[in-house]
């Protein structure tokens, strides 16, 4: 029989190689076993993420208003709704490269969302994930649950603070008019003839802010009743919104401390 070449030292050397690797196999099989199986859960778990929900709005906007430069690139206002849940989120393209131009296109249809609580990532049919902060300024919503979400963090942040001292116990917080402070504080009342609407203000550190008045009815023509109730997240400064949904038309007579000028002049 013929004899092996190799020289006994380095058979066993061999050998134990051999044996040290079968050893090790297994091993190797079970870590890229986990690490497939952990890829796969990661995948799993990022599916499960992400459900679907409606886009009801797209828009962009100047979130910085009259202080943006002339090369500033707009935000993306999103609005999603998910069965009675509504999300609203900001996305801001910094390399003008556009990347949420178009997906108005998607609005009134279904796409794939994850949230935290502070972000939004949205999935489109065809294209990759975009990332949202979660929230937005964007008070020009025409949905109104839109608007809604868009206001509670401010009228939620007004009850947060301590009320001012000077700010009447039945007042309650809404938007400002964009233009000004973030929330006011208001007291509307019905006036003794039903007449008109007489709203007191103040500024948010309690300073007062005058009147504002309304007339006693809707921009429809339908009376404003006794017991109307406003609702904080459509109104803002110089709109009133009922619960009902209907807007009170405001009431833009002269007037000279709080008194008319043209007394017999109807509410317009």
């Amino acid at each position: 029989m013929m004899q092996s070449s190799i020289p006994a030292r380095f058979k066993h050397s061999i050998q134990s190689r051999h044996g040290r690797i079968l050893r090790s196999l297994p091993l190797i099989v079970v870590a890229a076993c986990a690490g497939l199986s952990l890829t796969i859960c990661a995948s799993a778990r990022e599916a499960k993420g992400f459900s679907a929900t409606t886009l009801v709005e797209k828009a962009d906007y100047q979130p910085c208003r009259n202080g943006c430069s002339e090369n500033a690139e707009p935000a993306s206002a999103f609005c999603f709704r998910q069965g009675d849940e509504v999300v609203v989120g900001d996305g801001r393209s910094f390399l003008h490269e556009k990347k949420f131009s178009g997906l108005e296109e998607l609005a009134g249809k279904q796409v794939q969302i994850r949230i935290s609580r502070w972000y939004v990532w949205v999935k489109p049919p065809d294209g990759p994930v975009m990332k949202l902060e979660r929230g937005s300024t964007y008070e020009n919503f025409k949905d109104a649950g839109c608007i809604r979400e868009v206001r509670r963090p401010i009228i939620d942040g007004a009850y947060a603070h301590k009320r001012p001292a000077r700010v009447s116990a039945t007042a309650f917080a809404l938007a400002g008019s964009g233009n000004g402070d973030l929330y006011l504080w208001l007291q509307c009342d019905l006036s003794s003839d039903k007449s008109v609407i007489a709203c007191l203000r103040w500024y948010r550190n309690g300073d007062p802010y005058g009147k504002d008045w309304y007339c006693a009815r809707t921009v429809d023509g339908a009376p404003v009743a006794a017991d109307f109730e406003i609702d904080p997240l459509l109104s803002q400064e110089g709109r009133l919104v009922l619960k009902s949904g209907a807007v009170v038309q405001q009431d833009h007579r002269a007037r000279t401390n709080d008194v008319l000028d043209r007394p017999g002049e109807a509410c317009r």
